[in-house]
């Protein structure tokens, strides 16, 4: 089963970083806002692949990241089978993104309709849990 790694990149002020992917039709999501991240390569771990794509794909050296689940992708309803590894890095410095692929990115917060068709499946879902668990941690604070 492939396997990929990916990263809510959560900015500053608490905004999600996300990537508007590249029109081509060879590739998956294509033109779909995603979350930053790539294919796990043999030879690596997931955490491993995260700090490769996220140093690729926006020119950050991550360190510090916490693990957030694991979402399961299906040819049936992805186009593709495929293990996803999530992961959460705090504290990004919007200025410091320089997007390398993609068409860009996009700032998100709770208030912004993410369940749209702009977004892909997996996207929408970790972004839902995201917020969900966001909310329930605010008001236990």
């Amino acid at each position: 089963m492939k396997k990929w790694a990916g990263a809510l990149l959560i900015e500053k002020s608490g905004k999600v970083i996300l990537q508007k992917r590249d029109n081509n039709p060879n590739i998956v999501n294509s033109g779909k806002i995603t979350l930053f991240g790539g294919s796990v390569e043999d030879s690596e771990t997931a955490e491993d692949c995260l700090k490769r794509e996220i140093k690729e794909e926006v020119h950050i050296n991550i360190i510090n990241f916490g693990y957030f689940g694991l979402y399961e992708k299906r040819q049936t309803t992805h186009g593709e089978d495929c293990d996803c590894y999530v992961y959460l890095v705090h504290n990004i410095d919007i200025n410091r993104i320089k997007v390398n692929e993609g068409q860009g990115y996009i700032l998100i917060s709770a208030n912004d309709n993410y369940l749209t068709e702009e977004y892909s499946l997996i996207t929408q879902s970790v972004l839902k849990d995201y917020f969900r668990k966001s909310v329930k941690l605010d008001k236990l604070s």
